[in-house]
């Protein structure tokens, strides 16, 4: 609206009013008789008026208004009941402060602007807007500014939100109410489900405990048959024999893992720390996998002291978690690749790393590596594994109170690294074992 309003306007005309002398010249007249006719185009429109730039970029000249015919005329222009200079009107040449008003100073000679911000006054609310006066050669060196009444609009508005406020805030108590009401039902759900797990593993340790009994009887009856307690046997029959006590032997240790997995699971690993000779224990280890590294070919890089001291540690879990991190290494660790298990013992700590030149864990699996029953998805179809022995190797370290980790790039290998505080056996007074 107020671009097309500009466009009735004519610069030539604009530029001989400069000053109060212009007052009553007929092109002055003219141009008064322009803005009430733009003014009276429509109803809404309270205030036309035309601003000039000055030399100072923070200063405006005023030019005219459809109110100034008389600029020396006194009457009530505010309709407040009283004359004062607030009622004065504005003659050609007097000057407004834009210093704050960027949008004026700039915008407002270049294309249509409308203030960012509603004005009120006792005769409403406005809504101003600019456009500019182009001359021939397209610049503008004058702007037509419109004060738009705009109080049914804003009223109507008010109006609307009201009810849309109300709406709102209804909208936001229900999702509020549901949001609660969904995290009470989530949190009852994660205490059912734990109460079902713990449940779950205490089955499994119960029916675990009880296969650990008869599988026991089987490997032992199996090694008085091979020792010829029964009878000679031929060479067939000591075949099928010693056949059936390896499966035996290693039922028994998927049964012993299983007891182990619930007692980390319901917190309840038996520790029972007696004076261990570290030398004997990794003697005996590093035998049981040197059949499987010869097998394949791997080289085998052992670095630790000479002579290794005799500590207060649980014999059976501090060996399934070297024996666990050795045995993985060897099994994810390709023919012709390299395993090494760097041993140190400092300050009363021992520090344990098994690194491979294996496969590596995929960077998504790594989170839930220690996790139970899980295995890394790029060998879970590929090598052997229940997924058990990570778990239990973290609870059997965490339980003796220390701390266990890994880095692993995938494709590249693996390292494992875990610290273990030693006592010696003269630091307690006794060895019974004690649960956590």
């Amino acid at each position: 609206m107020t671009s097309a309003a500009s466009l009735v306007l004519d610069p030539a005309e604009l530029s001989k009013i400069a000053d109060p002398e212009s007052v009553g010249t007929d092109i002055y007249k003219k141009v008064i008789k322009d803005l009430n006719r733009i003014r009276g185009s429509n109803q809404n429109i309270r205030y036309a008026y035309i601003l000039r730039k000055t030399e100072d970029s923070n200063n405006l000249a005023f030019v005219a208004d459809a109110d100034s015919l008389d600029p020396t005329a006194i009457f009530d222009l505010n309709g407040d009941g009283i004359i004062n200079d607030s009622d004065a009107l504005n003659t050609p040449g007097d000057i407004y402060d834009i210093t704050d008003l960027d949008y004026l100073r700039t915008t407002a000679f270049l294309e249509p602007v409308v203030d960012p911000e509603l004005t009120q006054d006792q005769w409403g609310t406005f809504l101003s807007a600019y456009a500019p006066i182009r001359g021939a050669s397209g610049t503008a060196t004058e702007f037509l500014g419109l004060d738009i009444d705009v109080s049914d609009y804003a009223r109507i508005k008010n109006l609307a939100l009201i009810p849309y406020a109300f709406f709102v805030a209804f909208l936001l108590l229900i999702l509020v109410t549901q949001t609660v009401t969904l995290v009470r039902i989530w949190g009852n759900r994660v205490d059912e489900l734990q109460l079902i797990d713990r449940q779950k593993d205490e089955v499994l340790g119960i029916v675990a405990h009880q296969l650990a009994k008869p599988i026991t009887a089987i490997r032992w009856d199996l090694e008085s048959l091979l020792d010829g307690d029964l009878g000679a046997l031929n060479a067939e029959q000591k075949t099928e024999a010693e056949t059936m006590k390896a499966q035996a032997i290693g039922l028994a240790d998927l049964v012993s893992m299983i007891l182990d997995v619930s007692r980390v699971q319901l917190g309840r690993i038996q520790l029972d720390p007696k004076p261990l000779n570290l030398n004997d224990l990794f003697k005996e280890m590093l035998d049981v996998i040197k059949p499987t590294i010869a097998e394949k070919n791997i080289n085998f890089v052992k670095k630790m002291p000479e002579s290794l001291p005799t500590v207060l540690l649980d014999k059976r879990y501090t060996r399934m978690t070297i024996e666990n991190l050795l045995t993985n290494a060897v099994k994810y660790t390709p023919a012709g690749g390299t395993v090494t298990l760097d041993l140190k013992i400092e300050n009363d700590v021992m520090s344990c790393q098994v690194t491979d030149t294996g496969c590596g864990i995929p960077q998504d699996d790594q989170a839930k590596i220690f996790g139970k029953m899980y295995r890394a998805s790029n060998v879970v179809n590929t090598v052997d594994g229940n997924g058990f022995g990570l778990y239990v190797a973290k609870g059997a370290v965490e339980g003796q109170g220390g701390t266990i980790g890994f880095e692993s790039t995938e494709g590249k290998g693996t390292t494992f690294f875990f610290t273990l505080p030693m006592k010696k056996p003269d630091a307690i007074g006794h060895n019974e074992g004690k649960m956590v």
